[in-house]
């Protein structure tokens, strides 16, 4: 019996370990494919279960094949799978966009719970900008938050980026958010913008950030999220968090390639029935040929040889239609990126490498960037942890002239008469380097020597780097100092080469070199607190010192001893300038967080600033906020709400002035009468008692899930106030000066802003995955100055459209010159019949789109995901330089009207008598071409405007993830209104919103991106 009884048990527990069953695999992220570490596997309705390994690999034991394994892991939506017969069992685990959504990065870098803010954040992950990407990162944030308005100006590659948050605040200075990455409030000055008669875009700082590096982004919207930024933060803030190492991780490889290549779009609709001449009458020999160089007032075109500016025999035919695409070049962009990263107990690193090299559609132009970006982190003790990050970028450009005709590539090759063929101009320039003329204006530069021989190039080397220490000597407590330095080097050079019609010794235009650096010293103490079961208590101090330096050098020269040789030294004429402004700003601030039973959260915070800028009298200057968040859900009980938030929020914020307002500084001319230096001073009056502006804000809103998360909503309303706007006014030049800085403005916006998205499909082959955004926001100029109804900030190069701030009005108003007429409504003819505009401008509309969203969506189908963004705005309006000039020179197709028959015109002479005359066809659009109010359109516009498709390849052992993608971006219009131009097409990221003229055309981009993690 002895002997039986041990042997039975033996056979039991052989059925028992027969019975069981060994199941393994591997959790990935299904968006990436990268292995999921730390990954719940548990046996539903069991404690039994285990984890993922750094791979994303388990094996767990099983009793039947009727088991069901729940996958689960922090930021992802829980899988369920029944096991079955499966032996090994691989899962793809999508991201929870509700819970990504449950800690948030807030001002000063403070990690908080979304549920516990009063105010509106929004958070972009940093995959959504490598998948169609932008070569500027901020370009990528169009169409995928409510309420922020992107736009890219028509300058080309490495070119500045407009972005705005709820509207304009400032009538004259700067209005895009306040950018910090990794904690380092970063300067996004444009380095050289374009103006009314010429210019290049520099780029801007954001342009400096590598999109591969980015983890995610959150956009700080109102006064009550940002107004522990002091000053910069009244415009919003972006926070950038760049990818790091994980303590958990081993180690890590990660590889991305991308090839895009980009084609122009040529949305010209011109007349193609008659060439170039004047008076119906085609060019009789070189001479007529070249006074009517881009004039298309000639005769029918009939396919007649006719002699053109080069003095050769060409057919009187239509040959204009590929001008375009070819003097346009098939752009291309190289973008590659390695980061190794690693990690341990002690800490993580994180080291990425990347490069990008763009040849643009612009014959010539070129723009390259390399990035090093380093992170670590390391934990010294249980209590004290450091934390450092370096990002150094190098960046360069070829760049081109937008705009006025001198230069400008993209002017020329735009307008050429039907019968001209591109071609004929190539290659712009004689066996001596002089430019080959095809018209009798030496001021319209034929664009492949524009292309070929004019230089504009830029050069950058920039340091970001922030180091901090962080030391919790309790749980609830602990005390941090950080130390951020932004400096760049920049140069840039313009030259007009030898040779140039208009100035055939050339010149050395510009030769800028500027040095900046700006130190952020700051310190943080934090305490957050249970203080009991019902009550919490979260409080913040800190302060911080603001020093900023930068030098300026600019040098111009003429008059060269030697062709082709662009040195100052050499020259007659030359002059310098040297600017060294500088900054300092001292700052206090905290706040306080009361919740109770984590349900009513009340937040206040205070912030109070000292700039070197203002008078000593009127330098400090306070930002209060208060918000309040009531989580009304955890007082409810319905089984299909998963929460419901109301909040609110109230701050004020402000700004300080620009340097050199306050006193009255003197400068040299660089030459002498008699040995004498010749001095001026600044033509417009400083203001010894300016006040800092100040902006207050009320915000209220509210957000919802349901339906077991799959289903959100985000409602927000805001009312945004400018106060004492410091402006430059116009003043009697009979002072003596310009315009002078004063205290007067007042700017209201108000707004709405609704985000609705969510997962209508969800099966363990196929996911939907969407959201639609879309914002309305009311700008009005409410005052000006005493007496004063207006405020010019921009004017197009002919001189018949302006962008003016007009009192009762939304911000930057397009105004345009209508027909002159009579109380009556009569058109007043001038003496020679032909229609006049009037002497006063009248406002068409905003250049600034007041509505603005986005639908964005992932489709995912097993290995495959589907990825799109259709965006839109509306309610703006633009004046076209280009059709303006199309009216004037016969291309425009309205021109057709009338041809070869004369216009007859009715209307009233200036006496009021009635008159009727007929006049030529060249005359009458002539005339038109002056009314720019016939050149203003509507900029509405829905874009579809970029889509990826990528495949994650599956279980490819020591590989953790592999996928490919086709990408496209900036692919078509859905709709617009503007002929001949795209509605995207200011040339300025400036106030001046609302005039097109001659920038370099949008182009489509299409491309294909390889992913590599191991």
């Amino acid at each position: 019996m002895k002997r039986i009884l041990p042997f039975c048990m033996l056979m039991l527990m052989g059925i028992v370990v027969l019975g069981q069953q060994t199941v393994s695999g591997t959790v990935s992220d299904a968006q990436s494919g990268e292995p999921i570490p730390g990954a719940t596997i548990l046996i539903k309705g069991t404690d039994t279960g285990t984890t993922t390994d750094l791979d994303g690999k388990f094996r767990i034991q099983i009793e039947n094949e009727t088991d069901v394994l729940v996958f689960s892991s922090i930021g992802f939506s829980a899988v369920e799978e029944v096991v079955g017969s499966r032996a090994i069992i691989t899962v793809s685990m999508d991201a929870d966009i509700t819970q990504l959504g449950e800690v948030v990065v807030t001002a000063l870098g403070i990690e908080r719970d979304s549920k516990t803010l009063g105010y509106s954040v929004s958070r972009v992950k940093g995959e959504q900008f490598t998948k169609a990407r932008e070569i500027s990162v901020a370009d990528n944030l169009v169409g995928r938050v409510a309420g922020l308005n992107s736009s890219a100006p028509s300058t080309g590659p490495g070119g500045s980026s407009r972005v705005t948050i709820r509207g304009n605040s400032s009538l004259s200075f700067n209005n895009q958010p306040l950018y910090v990455i990794n904690g380092i409030q970063m300067n996004n000055d444009n380095l050289g913008s374009v103006g009314k008669w010429d210019g290049a875009d520099f780029g801007d700082g954001i342009s400096s950030i590598n999109p591969d590096d980015i983890e995610d982004i959150t956009v700080l919207k109102g006064g009550a999220a940002a107004a522990l930024y002091g000053q910069r933060g009244r415009n919003g803030v972006i926070l950038i968090t760049t990818k790091s190492g994980k303590s958990s991780q081993g180690l890590g490889v990660e590889f991305n390639s991308n090839v895009a290549i980009s084609k122009i779009n040529d949305f010209r609709d011109f007349q193609e029935k008659y060439g170039q001449g004047t008076l119906g009458v085609a060019p009789t020999d070189q001479t007529s040929a070249l006074n009517t160089g881009l004039t298309s007032w000639g005769a029918p075109l009939d396919g007649s040889m006719v002699t053109l500016f080069d003095g050769k025999q060409h057919p009187y035919s239509a040959v204009s239609g590929d001008n375009l695409t070819d003097f346009y070049e098939t752009g291309a962009t190289y973008t590659n990126s390695l980061a190794i990263s690693g990690g341990g107990e002690s800490g993580s690193v994180r080291l990425s490498l990347g490069d990008l090299r763009n040849s643009s559609v612009y014959p010539g132009a070129d723009y390259k960037r390399q990035t090093i970006n380093l992170d670590a982190s390391y934990k010294l003790s249980p209590q004290l942890t450091g934390s450092a990050n370096v990002n150094y970028t190098k960046d360069g450009a070829s760049r081109t002239k937008v705009n006025d005709a001198p230069g400008n590539g993209n002017y020329a090759i735009m307008f050429l008469p039907p019968n001209v063929d591109a071609e004929y101009l190539a290659p712009g320039y004689d066996e001596l380097k002089n430019e080959i003329r095809f018209g009798s204006d030496a001021f319209t530069t034929n664009p492949y020597f524009a292309a070929n021989r004019f230089i504009t190039e830029t050069s950058k080397d920039r340091v970001l780097s922030v180091a901090s220490l962080r030391y919790a000597p309790l749980e609830w407590l602990y005390v941090q100092a950080r130390i951020a330095n932004d400096f760049y080097a920049f140069n840039a050079t313009q030259i007009t080469p030898t040779g140039t019609a208009y100035r055939p010794t050339g010149g050395l235009d510009l030769q800028r070199t500027v040095n900046y650096n700006e130190t952020n010293a700051d310190f943080l103490v934090g305490i957050n607190k249970d203080v009991s079961r019902d009550f919490s208590i979260g409080v913040t101090l800190g302060g911080n010192l603001l020093k900023m330096q930068q030098k300026t050098v600019e040098v111009n020269a003429s008059g060269f001893a030697f062709p082709f040789l662009y040195n100052p030294g050499t020259a007659t004429t030359k002059g310098a300038n040297v600017t060294e402004p500088q900054k300092e700003v001292h700052s206090l601030y905290g706040s306080v967080e009361l919740g109770f039973r984590d349900m009513l959260f009340l937040n206040i915070t205070d912030r109070n600033d000292w700039s070197s800028t203002l008078p000593s009298g009127n330098n400090s200057y306070n930002y209060p906020s208060v918000n309040l968040s009531y989580v009304f859900s955890e007082s409810l009980n319905v089984p299909w709400m998963n929460m419901g938030k109301i909040r609110a929020g109230y701050a004020r914020v402000g700004g300080d002035a620009p340097v050199f307002a306050t006193s009255l500084y003197y400068g040299t001319l660089g030459n002498a009468i008699n040995g004498v230096p010749l001095g001026n001073v600044d033509n417009n009056v400083p203001n010894p008692q300016i006040e800092p502006l100040q902006v207050t804000e009320l915000e209220v809103g509210g957000e919802m899930e349901f339906l077991q998360k799959r289903l959100f909503v985000d409602l927000a309303w805001y009312k945004k106030q400018t106060l004492n706007d410091i402006v430059n006014v116009g003043i009697s030049r009979g002072s003596g000066y310009q315009t002078a800085v004063v205290n007067i403005a007042e700017i209201e916006n108000t707004g709405v802003e609704f985000l609705l998205g969510g997962v209508p499909v969800k099966t363990p082959a196929l996911t939907w995955t969407t959201t639609f955004n879309i914002s309305n926001n009311k700008n009005t100029v409410i005052g000006l100055a005493e007496g004063q109804d207006k405020l010019t900030v921009g004017e197009s190069r002919n001189g018949r459209a302006f962008i003016e701030h007009v009192v009762g009005k939304p911000f930057a108003q397009v105004m345009a010159y209508d027909y002159m007429r009579d109380d009556a409504g009569n058109l007043i003819l001038g003496a020679t019949g032909l229609p006049q505009a009037a002497s006063e401008l009248t406002s068409q509309g905003t250049g600034v789109h007041p509505v603005t969203g986005g639908w964005s969506n992932d489709v995912k189908f097993k290995n495959l995901t589907l990825s799109f963004l259709i965006d839109f705005k509306y309610g703006g309006v633009i004046y076209s330089g280009t059709n303006a000039i199309a009216y004037g020179n016969g291309l425009h197709k309205a021109t057709l009207e009338g041809r070869g028959d004369g216009i007859t015109v009715s209307g009233v002479d200036a006496e009021g008598n009635a008159m009727t005359s007929t006049v030529t066809d060249q005359n009458y659009y002539g005339a038109l071409a002056g009314i720019s109010k016939l050149q203003v359109y509507d900029a509405d516009f829905i874009k579809f405007r970029s889509l990826s498709l990528t495949y994650n390849f599956p279980n490819l052992g020591n590989i953790k993830g592999l996928s490919i993608s086709l990408v496209g971006r900036n692919l078509f219009y859905i709709k617009k209104s503007t002929p001949n131009i795209d509605p995207e097409s200011n040339y300025t990221n400036g106030n001046a919103q609302g005039i097109e003229y001659l920038g370099l055309p949008t182009s489509r981009t299409y491309g294909i991106n390889l992913g590599i993690k191991f």
